[in-house]
């Protein structure tokens, strides 16, 4: 059942055991996504902790009452990948790719493989952290946390038939990456 959180319960300051039970249920979850989407364990911390935050009070400041954990965690993502672009500097976000024409396959790489069912959950955050910003970005929106294609498009201001292209290339190299370890 989807953890619903009442804004106004916050507001009041009456209990602050609100306050802590969203903490200690929602900030490991941000702190795990934060990990996905940073280079480094330092930056994952730093960012968490900023997102939440900023989240926390865009929710607070929301003119519904309640709020539930998957649309917090949604905010929290979006808040994270748009901080992560900001903060980079000299550097163009979109792919060269350009595409005009979708490609009917809907095969995953990892479909028939059985490498990645031996990874631990660290090993497969170091393989992600291999691929590029922009690939990274997009595999975690996509294959992770289920945005769809015209989502991600719309978040990183780019094309949507570049995004796919993309992502096909980023699932390639994951799959190169895991596979050359094993």
């Amino acid at each position: 059942m989807e953890q619903v959180y009442n804004k106004q319960e916050f507001l009041s300051q009456k209990n602050k055991d609100v306050l802590e039970n969203l903490i200690e249920q929602l900030l490991p979850k941000c702190n795990g996504i934060a990990n996905r989407y940073c280079k480094t364990n330092e930056q994952s911390a730093e960012l968490s902790v900023k997102c939440f935050l900023s989240v926390l009070k865009e929710m607070l400041n929301r003119k519904e009452d309640d709020f539930e954990e998957k649309t917090f965690l949604k905010h929290f993502i979006i808040c994270l990948v748009q901080t992560l672009i900001t903060q980079r500097t000299g550097t163009l976000v979109a792919d060269t790719t350009i595409v005009s024409v979708l490609k009917n396959s809907s095969n995953n790489l990892f479909s028939n493989s059985e490498y990645y069912k031996t990874l631990s959950v660290g090993e497969i955050i170091t393989h992600i952290r291999k691929l590029n910003f922009i690939q990274q970005i997009v595999f975690n929106l996509i294959v992770l946390d289920n945005f769809s294609l015209s989502e991600t498009a719309q978040i990183l201001q780019h094309n949507e038939l570049s995004i796919k292209a993309l992502l096909e290339k980023t699932k390639y190299n994951l799959y190169t990456s895991v596979k050359s370890t094993i």
